[in-house]
């Protein structure tokens, strides 16, 4: 992280040298490369670390999808229980790190059912497990990679 302490680095010298009467101006910046490479390190750091990141904040939002399912439908075990998951998939040049957290459709082809009830012959009401555990733990989960974002660029600088 670069205070204001590291400011004092990278003063700007105006050289005026004289040739005749003409006075040229010249800039020298001092400290550019300690800045650069620390600019790189940054950089290195965060492409290794930033999908491991995203990865354990929809963990944790996984977990919470998990803990309301065991919550509501006293479950133990079964396909509804094993279905919720997590994924990051990687950077590419067009996008950036996306992690999504949810319920798997193959596993648990009735989940929406369950998520927003339905009508038919014998209609049930919503009973929602997905979508409170991603508005209880979003904040949380934003906090958590703001917190390592700001430990990888510390440690890198």
């Amino acid at each position: 992280m670069l205070y204001r302490h590291h400011v004092s680095c990278f003063i700007v010298y105006w050289l005026c040298c004289t040739s005749g009467n003409i006075m040229k101006p010249s800039i020298y910046l001092k400290g550019i490369d300690e800045l650069e490479r620390k600019c790189n390190n940054i950089l290195k750091e965060l492409s290794k670390e930033k999908r491991l990141i995203v990865l354990s904040a929809v963990r944790y939002i996984r977990d919470g999808i998990k803990e309301n399912i065991k919550s509501q439908f006293k479950v133990r075990s079964g396909n509804l229980l094993k279905s919720p998951y997590a994924v990051a998939y990687p950077e590419k040049t067009d996008s950036p790190v996306i992690g999504f957290a949810g319920v798997r459709p193959r596993r648990a082809p009735h989940a929406h059912l369950l998520e927003y009830g339905h009508g038919g012959p014998h209609p049930a009401g919503p009973h929602e497990f997905v979508r409170p555990a991603i508005d209880d733990r979003k904040g949380r989960a934003l906090d958590m990679v703001e917190a390592k974002l700001k430990k990888t660029i510390e440690g890198a600088v």
